[in-house]
């Protein structure tokens, strides 16, 4: 993917819109190639690793950064986690702001960032067949009111770091990626926030992107590595960068991909795949781990884990 000056200097960028086009897409930098083998070798390993681990589950194993993310931090919580199918203002405003950002790359015109989320409002919550829309439509006054308020901030934030993006540019926001291992068996499934470039041959030109409100955590960059790692699988050539950006800041972390970085994404994915079958199919009793996820888990009310996670922040002695 490249990015022509005329393209993007068009009209003036602000400082933070700049670092964008110049730092995280590295406009005018090579792009590295992957030997076309690669795919092959990585599919393999997985396969081999997971096919006797999903042969007795009664259903295929489904694996998210999600799942990933809460199986690691603590069994107990991702249990929990996938137990449960309701929503928050919290958790849904997530998904208002991606949709209306969605709607600012594809809609034609000045649309205000308001008019945006209300636009994405109103598309979720006319889909009666999701969770997500019968929770919109019986949202209150009160409710619907913060969830504006919020998905808005987010919305403005964007568009305000980052500039316009081109259709040259081949953007592609809330991009559905997955790849099926050992016949069905095992599905890696994620997407995208926002997709730049597209692979040429066996180079990769494509960027990746997890739009963050909040601060940084390490699993956010294990959450983008597993991203690569699909696309991968899927098409033979992965991302040639990936990158958290985070709204609040206008700052962003980036890795570029490497065979190394595919390595540990592998090992990790493997691991977790190996621990959600266990738990799916009830070899034992899930391990509670006290970790920043007990600040906001489902279960926090009656863990012991949650309780020593409290003491530990507090400095307390166990």
């Amino acid at each position: 993917m490249s990015y022509p000056a005329s393209t993007v200097r068009r009209v003036e960028l602000t400082p933070a819109q700049r670092r964008v086009v110049d730092d995280l897409l590295a406009r005018d930098q090579p792009r590295p190639s992957f030997d076309p083998s690669l795919v092959g070798a990585l599919r393999e390993r997985l396969e081999t690793t997971l096919r006797p681990l999903v042969a007795t589950l009664d259903e295929p194993l489904w694996v998210s950064k999600s799942a990933l993310a809460q199986v690691h931090s603590c069994e107990a919580n991702y249990l929990a986690e996938r137990a449960w199918s309701g929503w928050t203002v919290s958790m849904a405003e997530g998904e208002v702001a991606h949709r209306a950002i969605q709607l600012s790359v594809a809609l034609e015109g000045d649309t205000t960032p308001l008019e945006l989320v209300d636009h994405a409002m109103g598309d979720l919550a006319a889909d009666q067949a999701g969770s997500l829309g019968g929770f919109l439509s019986t949202l209150g006054p009160a409710g619907r009111g913060e969830l504006r308020a919020q998905a808005t901030n987010a919305v403005s934030t964007f568009l305000e770091c980052w500039p316009t993006l081109p259709a040259s540019w081949w953007p592609r926001t809330e991009l559905p990626v997955r790849a099926e291992l050992c016949g069905g068996r095992v599905i890696l499934s994620g997407k995208i926030d926002l997709c730049l470039g597209r692979a040429v041959g066996n180079e990769a030109r494509c960027l990746f992107v997890d739009l963050k409100t909040g601060g940084h955590y390490p699993a956010h960059l294990d959450d983008l590595r597993f991203y690569a790692l699909i696309q991968i699988l899927r098409i033979g050539v992965p991302p040639f960068r990936v990158a958290s950006y985070y709204l609040d800041s206008a700052s962003f972390a980036a890795e570029d991909i490497t065979e190394e970085t595919l390595e540990i994404a592998v090992r990790r994915t493997e691991d977790g795949a190996r621990q959600m079958a266990e738990l799916q199919a009830k070899q034992r009793e899930p391990t509670v781990t006290p970790c920043p996820r007990c600040r906001y888990c489902r279960i926090r009310a009656h863990c012991d884990g949650a309780r020593e996670w409290d003491r530990l922040r507090q400095g307390d002695s166990p």
